[in-house]
């Protein structure tokens, strides 16, 4: 181990002298010049050459720094490696590291994901720019810490807890894939998973089967938009997303074959979904047709056909119609979930049309042509079921005509049994 022979008060009472000169700690440590300068200075030999690691001027660095410098770069030498060439090295690691600031990182992290839909991409656009990068967008991504993030999130939260939820997984995300790239070495974020609350579900309650008729008597009376009014009775008949019917393009339905191809981008899952379509919707498209002329959109919006129906057109209309806060569009697939479960119909069908997977991941096959036959059978009934109850049949009556025991039954089960 090596001796150290300079102390705190040798360094500081070193006088200058006509020519350079060293002393020692353990080794050549600290060097005066004639001008009176100290400088810190580690010699070392590596192989035949030998060579001097400058580490810096006092009282810049104290004694113990230096020390500390030179023992690091003693370690170094040990291993073969110059000292100089190490400093280089994480300067220049440190300088690419300070090049890659949040924003940078976040938008490379956003292009990335050429999967997102449209309205999505613009989500997560839209939350970065008005909360993350006007506090992080300038910062090295490497510098960052849970301290910075956690009252940004706070800060969210004030807002919604699902939103801040929202930012805290995007955020981690992007931490994720800057350290995938070498520019960070861990996610903050992380430890931030719990620190909002996720709020209470609100399902989305059906439609009682009984108020089926005073529904669709309100809507025949509204005077709003055609587009609206064929828009409420098209998502009642086939019971697909929001979404789905807002983005829903003519180029997606084949009225000759009576089927809707929705794509795999304008799906929750990601994956492309067939609807067969009843007689009912067809006719319903057909009108449309003739109404709107030449927009791409199925339901174009009122202002302008070259966009479809806005967001929070279909709710509003049925709060207008006087369910606000009991029921919303989301909620005829409940309504066909629980009637089409009161009649018996075969789950495993019902869960395709709805395009749901149940008790599979993700990536669990799925094949959206898979039962056409029967689903055209059961999306059929489910138009005539619709328009019985609205037409004020009784459930017994609609349970007899469509029901486990009804001709209409036997018809879907033969097909069922063919596609088995």
């Amino acid at each position: 181990m090596a001796t150290h022979l300079l102390t705190a008060r040798k360094v500081e009472t070193a006088a200058p002298q006509d020519t350079p000169y060293s002393l020692r700690d353990g080794g050549s440590l600290l060097y005066v010049t004639p001008k009176g300068s100290k400088l810190w200075r580690y010699r070392y030999r590596i192989g035949e050459s030998a060579q001097v690691f400058a580490i810096g001027r006092f009282p810049d660095i104290s004694l113990q720094a230096a020390r500390r410098a030179r023992d690091d770069a003693r370690a170094l030498v040990l291993r073969g490696i110059h000292p100089l060439v190490d400093r280089k090295t994480r300067l220049s690691e440190q300088v690419e590291r300070n090049r890659h600031t949040f924003e940078r990182v976040a938008r490379l992290w956003m292009v990335g994901n050429g999967s997102w839909s449209r309205g999505y991409a613009y989500q997560v656009r839209s939350y970065l720019e008005r909360d993350v990068f006007p506090v992080l967008g300038k910062l090295p991504i490497a510098s960052i810490t849970v301290s910075m993030l956690r009252p940004l999130v706070m800060t969210v939260a004030e807002r919604g807890a699902t939103a801040a939820m929202a930012v805290r997984q995007w955020l981690s995300q992007i931490f994720v894939y800057a350290a995938q790239q070498g520019w960070c070495e861990h996610d903050p974020a992380e430890l931030l998973k719990r620190l909002v609350r996720r709020p209470a579900v609100r399902h989305n309650p059906p439609l009682p089967w009984h108020e089926i008729p005073r529904f669709m008597q309100k809507l025949d009376a509204w005077n709003g938009h055609l587009v609206t009014r064929i828009a409420l009775r098209l998502v009642a008949y086939t019971f697909v997303r929001t979404i789905e019917i807002r983005r829903a393009t003519w180029d997606q339905i084949d009225l000759g074959a009576a089927i809707w191809s929705i794509p795999a981008e304008h799906m929750k899952m990601r994956r492309p979904h067939t609807v067969p379509l009843s007689r009912q919707v067809i006719a319903l498209l057909e009108a449309l047709r003739e109404a709107t002329g030449g927009s791409r959109y199925v339901l174009p919006h009122q202002r302008g056909a070259d966009k479809p129906i806005g967001a929070g057109t279909l709710n509003h209309a049925i709060e207008v119609l006087g369910y606000h806060g009991q029921f919303s569009t989301h909620g005829f697939r409940s309504t066909a979930t629980t009637l089409l479960g009161l009649l018996s119909y075969p789950e495993n069908r019902v869960d395709l049309q709805l395009a749901h997977v149940r008790n599979a991941s993700s990536r669990a096959p799925y094949d959206h042509t898979k039962y056409v036959s029967s689903r055209r059978l059961l999306m059929q009934d489910w138009a005539d079921v619709l328009d019985a109850l609205a037409a004020g049949e009784t459930l017994d009556a609609v349970t007899a005509d469509f029901g486990p025991l009804s001709d209409r039954r036997a018809a879907l089960l033969r097909v069922v049994e063919r596609e088995q």
